[in-house]
């Protein structure tokens, strides 16, 4: 009984029923993605100067309690497109409208 218990458990695995299940997608249905900045200048601005800031896109799951990142190469370079709305103040008066810039992937 024992040596046709053990040939049924060896032809299931050997059938793929011992492979462990596919990760799940980044992205599904449902999911709420936010934007983090992760670097960014501490200082003031200069006129004129470049300014390098990085972005992190944080995956909130229902249903999930931890939060995981986008990795870059989850997402197709063609369907991230992130723009971002820039205020510059002068204490805390803005200084007119609010400029709207797109986000480079350079990486």
């Amino acid at each position: 009984m024992l040596r046709w218990f053990a040939v049924g458990l060896l032809l299931a695995l050997s059938a793929g029923c011992g492979q462990p299940a596919p990760p799940p997608p980044p992205l599904q249905p449902g999911d709420v993605v936010r934007p983090q900045i992760a670097l960014a200048p501490e200082g003031r601005w200069p006129v004129g100067a470049r300014v390098a800031i990085g972005m992190l896109l944080e995956v909130h799951r229902p249903g999930r309690r931890e939060v995981s990142f986008l990795l870059d190469k989850e997402v197709a370079a063609e369907l991230a497109v992130m723009r971002a709305r820039v205020t510059f103040l002068k204490g805390n008066s803005a200084l007119g409208e609010p400029l709207e810039v797109p986000f480079v992937r350079d990486c």
